[in-house]
């Protein structure tokens, strides 16, 4: 068989006309996953199950009544190299016509020069750049968090001062740290999110995930970090606005537990460079991290009975033989090296605050409000002396910690992402969640190389919890995703029963 097929692209749709029946299901095939949605409450025990599996089509037939139009087969243009190589095992010719409007090629002529201040380029750093600057549609960079993400964005707009680049992501503080990294060598930078806006004269445009309705989809690229995030209905159809633009992701996790992240390559791309936390670690990127589980045995088991909410309220967030082995934890490790404790939620990070009250508590105001505030006070959880962190508040934290002034602090998922801690020691994971993104974005802010002080690995502690099979569970699967990452882990002691 060597029928040729032709598939057309005009921005980020790309459409096979007339396609022949065994063309069309191949192309089906290929464009079809599972999604995988969790069932909570009274749904899951209506359904019986955990989890209820969706097939997806990434792909949508189009077709005209009066037969005027040729029929269509039309799917997202990041699954061209997809769709192609199922076509050629099948024996077919492919061929590519691309439609799509572009500037002329001086514009996308790199500068090299133009990069400032100069750089000494990590391992492949300069190879994603020429990969970039390659690509016909865009493309994935998976790299680990502090290989160096912000410089590459900063030095591919400086490589292209001629194009108009678009910069996105979900988290304002990761857009914060975006803005201040570009801010550093390209002029003219503006920011639109909800808690900070600068116009800026430059082509360089940043606007939070929200925000991306105010960008008028003209710019020559879009670059979006954190892209994992992106894989829902909400962020994909605020991509239709850019028809014309390369579109670039960078992600430490490009695998999600719901299977969303394969409507990802439709949206950006294939990856253009993948690289470990092994691989990084040996060409000295990142350090090392060291994985200690710390075992929690009861004699009882505090979550039994409670679903849901109630069942992480009592078996983990006011768990006080937990919270005290966390604390008990937290106080072994020496004054001189700096620790982090993650939490879920702002009422966790009050309990632990009782046991700990040498740590300063760190979170969003959308995760806790004044009310919240003045309830743990009253339940002497909080010192009456602490200060409720507003915006302005935990701007200051943030810069105390990446100064090293601060050494001690609990933090909701708040400083999950976009921050950077370089001298980080120790991240203790008290929040006993189950998520493939989150056992890698955690442990991965103890990964930076160090600024000021010696520090040979991150150590990471985590817990085994013993007395519930569920949590028992879960901390085996984040155990085994450490491992997944070629991270040590070493079990510690046990905790007495209680």
């Amino acid at each position: 068989m060597y029928d040729r097929i032709v598939l057309r692209r005009s921005g980020m749709l790309t459409a096979i006309l007339q396609p022949p029946e065994a063309v069309r299901r191949l192309v089906e095939n290929a464009l079809t996953y599972e999604r995988r949605e969790y069932l909570r409450g009274k749904t899951a025990r209506w359904a019986q199950k955990k989890f209820q599996i969706t097939p997806v089509h990434c792909y949508q037939h189009v077709s005209d009544p009066d037969d005027v139009v040729p029929s269509q087969l039309v799917f997202p243009s990041g699954f061209i190299p997809r769709v192609a190589g199922v076509l050629k095992r099948a024996g077919y010719r492919v061929f590519l016509k691309d439609t799509t409007p572009k500037r002329p090629s001086q514009y996308w002529e790199p500068q090299w020069d133009a990069i400032f201040p100069k750089v000494t380029w990590r391992y492949r750093q300069k190879e994603v750049l020429e990969k970039m600057l390659a690509a016909r549609v865009g493309g994935q960079i998976i790299c680990p968090t502090g290989y160096g993400k912000g410089l590459l964005i900063r030095c591919f707009c400086q490589l292209l001062p001629h194009l108009r680049i678009d910069v996105s992501t979900h988290s304002l503080d990761v857009l914060e740290q975006i803005y201040a990294d570009l801010s550093v060598g390209i002029p003219g930078v503006s920011i639109d999110c909800s808690s900070f806006q600068r116009k800026g004269e430059g082509s360089v445009r940043l606007y939070s995930g929200k925000s991306l309705h105010h960008s008028d989809g003209m710019a020559d690229v879009l670059i979006v970090d954190e892209g994992h995030e992106w894989a829902t209905d909400a962020y994909m159809a605020s991509l239709v606005r850019y028809r014309n633009a390369k579109r670039f992701m960078f992600t430490a996790s490009p695998i999600r537990d719901d299977g969303a992240h394969f409507e990802l390559e439709g949206a950006f791309g294939p990856p253009l460079v993948n690289i470990s936390y092994q691989e990084a670690v040996e060409h000295n990127c990142i350090v090392p991290i060291l994985v200690q589980m710390v075992d929690v045995v009861m004699d009882e088991n505090p979550a039994e009975g409670y679903s849901e909410t109630a069942r992480e309220r009592w078996g983990i967030w006011r768990n006080r033989v937990r919270n005290e082995v966390i604390a008990d934890t937290a106080r072994k490790i020496p004054e001189d090296q700096q620790v982090l404790i993650t939490v879920k939620t702002f009422e966790h990070a009050a309990f632990l605050k009782k046991h700990l009250p040498e740590f300063t508590l760190c979170y969003a105001d959308s995760e806790s409000t004044k009310a919240d505030f003045s309830r743990y006070v009253s339940w002497g959880l909080i010192p009456s002396s602490e200060v409720y962190v507003d915006r302005e508040r935990r701007r200051e934290l943030k810069e105390a910690f990446e100064s090293g002034k601060l050494r001690r602090v609990i933090a909701t998922p708040v400083w999950n992402r976009g921050v950077n801690f370089k001298d980080l020691s120790v991240l203790i994971r008290a929040d006993a969640s189950d998520s493939t993104v989150a056992d890698t974005q955690i442990p991965g802010r103890t990964a930076r190389l160090p600024h000021r002080t010696d520090k040979p690995y991150g150590l990471l502690i985590d817990f085994l919890d013993q007395f519930d099979i569920g949590y028992h569970r879960k901390a085996l699967r984040r155990k085994k995703r450490y491992e997944a990452n070629s991270w040590k882990v070493e079990r510690v002691g046990r905790a007495p029963m209680r």
